[in-house]
């Protein structure tokens, strides 16, 4: 690629890949039903005549959506030349590639900035991460490679 301040001169680009979260139906139900149910409260609620009530219902329907968009958007995993960057909402992780030891398909139901239980078990020394890209496959072929790279 040529640079244009430069004329002449070459640059490669730093690799950089993006792999969005799959999302399982079930899961993005589960984290929607709060604010579901608050929803229909509320129309119950002014159905009633009970305004107050119907507009604290609202609220905390409002604001479970927004602690749950918080932790949960935007969810991906960004393949760098030396790191892996998971992000989850306001979470967000950066795992060195030369510290990766294992990569390998999981379907674990523990805990982590993962929207479906379809994973990738990503283990270090000291710890392993989960996380669920769209494209299972190619993410675990291109983080394999970035880590060979890296190491």
């Amino acid at each position: 690629m040529t640079d244009d301040a430069a004329p002449g001169h070459t640059t490669t680009m730093p690799r950089q890949s993006v792999y969005v979260s799959a999302v399982d139906w079930w899961i993005a139900v589960l984290l929607m039903l709060g604010p579901m149910i608050c929803v229909g409260l509320t129309v119950v609620l002014l159905q009633q005549g009970r305004q107050q009530d119907a507009l604290i219902c609202l609220l905390a329907g409002a604001g479970t959506l927004l602690v749950t968009g918080l932790f949960t958007v935007p969810c991906r995993y960004t393949i760098l030349p030396d790191t892996l960057s998971i992000r989850c909402g306001i979470l967000f992780q950066r795992v060195p590639l030369h510290q990766v030891k294992a990569i390998e398909p999981s379907g674990s139901w523990l805990s982590g900035p993962a929207l479906s239980v379809r994973r990738v078990k990503i283990s270090t020394a000291s710890r392993f991460y989960l996380v669920s890209p769209a494209d299972r496959e190619r993410f675990i072929e291109e983080l394999t490679e970035a880590v060979k790279q890296a190491g």
